[in-house]
């Protein structure tokens, strides 16, 4: 389980048929070597990257029609990915390395490494999650309640006070000012001035969260261990247990508007809300495999169709579309 441009004419991964029904999960693509995939990133409606274990990257300029092999040039497990347009992006890798591209991700070079103030007989230290606020402004965050801070794009980084040595395992931020960490313990971290300040919320939970979302100022969702579905509409004031018979670990959740969004987890969980994540249904996933990583947009005239992917074990990529 994860804890944690111009492309080149590489080779083109072989498409597996699956039956296309009416909004319906359909396997897009299996990577060859079956190996785990972690993380999805649409940067715009054609653009997009795949990563995962052993530095595998997928990418697409075809909204997923075709999708290519690029190479890092690093043999490790890749985390999480950010891309600001179709040129820069950044990815974390195990290790506690970050890695920056500018030219869509035909080249890869590390940025930054962190390593240990002091000697530690305790496990190395690791870094999970990536997102970049504005241009320059970027956090990571990982293990032992590290929270790292960039104002330069990434050149350089310092480290931020989260008030706790849990393990934080995703951030997400929805303008220049709010964002939101989860991670060990039920932990929750709010800042609404920009970065500078993070101060904890109560989730009312001790498990083990994965993954937040959030959409304006108001709404935000959290996921963890054995089936937690948190969701706020006061900005964290108050966050409220979903209530669903789903018991498996869940790893992603992701809205494409308001109303509609989507988790992933083990066992090939799937669940769907249409009324702002109040209520959640099952899906069939057609697998058994555990869905890591989660990608929800809106497109077509008026943004009137929805599509959603899903990475995960096995080498598994998963589409759904709006027919």
């Amino acid at each position: 389980m994860r804890r944690s441009a111009l492309f080149p004419a590489a080779l083109l991964l072989i498409v597996v048929a699956a039956p296309r029904a009416q909004a319906q999960w359909e396997v897009a693509f299996q990577d060859q070597t079956r190996k785990e995939l972690n993380a999805i990133y649409f940067v715009d409606r054609d653009a997009a990257w795949v990563i995962g274990e052993d530095g595998i990257i997928h990418a697409t300029r075809t909204n997923g029609g075709n999708w290519f092999t690029q190479n890092p040039g690093v043999n490790v497990d890749l985390s999480d990915i950010f891309f600001r347009d179709h040129n820069e992006g950044w990815i974390v890798a195990s290790g506690a390395v970050i890695l920056h591209s500018t030219d869509g991700g035909d080249r890869w070079r590390e940025l930054y490494r962190l390593t240990p103030s002091r000697p530690s007989t305790g496990d190395p230290p690791e870094l999970y999650s990536i997102a970049f606020s504005t241009k320059k402004k970027g956090w990571v965050v990982g293990t032992e309640g590290r929270i790292l801070y960039t104002e330069d794009g990434g050149r350089s980084w310092v480290t931020q006070e989260s008030g706790t040595k849990e393990e934080l395992v995703h951030v997400k931020f929805v303008n220049e000012r709010r964002g939101w960490i989860v991670g060990g313990g039920g932990t929750i971290l709010f800042t609404d001035d920009g970065g500078r300040t993070w101060e904890r919320q109560g989730s009312g939970s001790t498990v083990h969260l994965y993954h937040i979302e959030a959409r304006g100022k108001d709404r935000a969702w959290a996921v963890g261990d054995n089936g937690t579905i948190l969701r706020t509409t006061n900005g964290g004031v108050r966050w409220e247990p979903v209530v669903t018979n789903v018991k498996h670990t869940l790893l992603n959740v992701a809205f494409a508007d308001d109303k509609l969004g989507w988790v992933v987890g083990w066992n090939g969980t799937i669940l769907r809300t249409g009324d702002g994540g109040a209520n959640w249904v099952e899906q069939v996933s057609g697998t058994q495999v555990n869905l890591y990583g989660l990608a929800v947009r809106r497109d077509g005239f008026f943004k009137s169709r929805v599509q959603a992917w899903i990475v995960g074990a096995d080498g598994l990529v998963l589409r759904y579309r709006d027919r």
